[in-house]
């Protein structure tokens, strides 16, 4: 069984994956993107590593693994995962005096002692030579932001301060490290970024290292470790449990939209970085279709486009005039009374509200937000309409019953 997921989130304010400091200001994550742009055009944008994604999935499989009585060793269970690198690390993990010599006995040893290293892979490296691979059954890669809002893409540094004023710890104001307070700046990025996942189940429990025993049964539980993992995977997608500084930089994030296929085989999602990947995941469905499920969930916000969008803008608009008008005509009559009777109201009105109007819908019809609901609207709205119609595929407007179906989808075909 082959479980593949693409989709597009909205993620403001977030500091999920960070490089190094300078000094007191942390850098966040950027990487070097090429755009099309009637040549090419390079951005560096804020990114999301695949390593942090993965991090994060395993963190949820090793506590649903324990809770499901699976073993998880004792490095993984704590999200340690140094996955087996040497003898030492084998030793402490698996609670072991000496490692097997023969690779085989190896594999065996760490697959069936750690659902994680089973699932997530591991590379046993000892220093005498003798060094087993086991590759991955899951694939991620990088977040990166999507083609229609690249150029929108926000990084910005925020100042924060701690204090320590008042206390016994802060002997001078000017002895050195002892000012009192601590000024440092977090870069912060907000977009709408690009997700990808797949999960083969094929290798799961099985051998993979040595060419006499690969898929041979190094378990007699694969079926309770396939759902394991599925039902991490469920967790991982619907509470979004990954990346760092989220205890104080806890990002807002919305979904745009996500698709899941379910297949038998090896079948993967088109890219994201599109808004088109839906209607080509249905395309694909429809030429290429190993026993294939799709469940595609598109947030119903997108499909009310633009005309909601100048709606809200508009109904702003006419309250905050309102608003403006109550103000001046209190102001006038306390300091000006003599002439508040005078006025003619409803002129100025007319006159202010139509030079507001004018400039506001001005600033409406370039905002980069406009232009970006302008953009994908049509494309999710023609999707909307393909899926509805393609056979063996559930289309959703709530995003936690697309995922939970997919994933009973996979549980049933364990």
């Amino acid at each position: 069984m082959f479980v593949s997921i693409r989709g597009r989130v909205l993620v403001n304010v977030e500091a999920l994956n960070m490089t190094e400091s300078v000094g007191n200001y942390v850098k966040h994550r950027r990487v070097p993107v090429i755009l099309p742009t009637g040549g090419y055009t390079a951005f560096f944008v804020p990114a999301i590593s695949g390593e942090s994604i993965a991090h994060g999935f395993q963190q949820v499989l090793a506590e649903v693994a324990k809770s499901s009585n699976l073993p998880v060793c004792s490095l993984c269970e704590r999200g340690i995962f140094l996955k087996s690198t040497n003898e030492e690390v084998i030793k402490k993990a698996f609670n072991v005096a000496k490692v097997p010599k023969d690779e085989h006995e190896v594999e065996a040893l760490i697959v069936k002692n750690c659902v994680v290293e089973d699932v997530g892979g591991f590379l046993y490296a000892p220093k005498g030579g003798g060094q087993v691979k086991r590759t991955s059954n899951f694939a991620t890669g990088y977040m990166i932001p999507v083609k229609e809002a690249l150029e929108s893409t926000v990084i910005e540094p925020q100042l924060h301060m701690r204090y320590a004023l008042g206390t016994p710890f802060v002997k001078s104001k000017r002895a050195a490290g002892q000012l009192g307070q601590m000024i440092y700046y977090v870069e912060l990025a907000s977009s709408v970024y690009a997700f990808s996942f797949d999960l083969d189940t094929k290798f799961i429990g099985k051998a993979t290292y040595s060419i006499d025993h690969v898929g041979e049964d190094l378990v007699d539980n694969v079926k309770e470790r396939v759902k394991s993992a599925l039902q991490a995977l469920e967790l991982f997608i619907s509470e979004f449990m990954f990346g760092a500084k989220r205890t104080r930089f806890l990002p807002v994030v919305e979904w745009e939209s996500l698709v899941i296929a379910v297949s038998d085989d090896v079948w993967t999602v088109p890219s994201p970085n599109s808004a088109k990947y839906v209607k080509e995941s249905i395309n694909k469905l429809q030429s290429v279709n190993p026993n294939v499920n799709l469940f595609i969930y598109i947030n119903p916000d997108v499909l009310k486009g633009t005309t909601e969008y100048i709606r809200k803008k508009t109904d702003e608009l006419v309250e905050t005039m309102k608003l403006v008008i109550e103000d001046w005509k209190k102001n006038i009559r306390e300091k000006l009374p003599d002439y508040a009777d005078k006025i003619d109201w409803d002129k100025i009105v007319k006159e202010k509200l139509e030079s507001l109007i004018s400039s506001r819908l001005s600033e409406v019809a370039e905002a980069g937000d406009l232009r970006y609901i302008s953009e994908i609207q049509k494309v999710y709205q023609e999707a909307q309409g393909m899926a509805e119609e393609a056979p063996r595929t559930a289309l959703f407007s709530d995003l936690s019953k697309c995922v939970k179906n997919a994933i009973g989808e996979g549980l049933k075909r364990i």
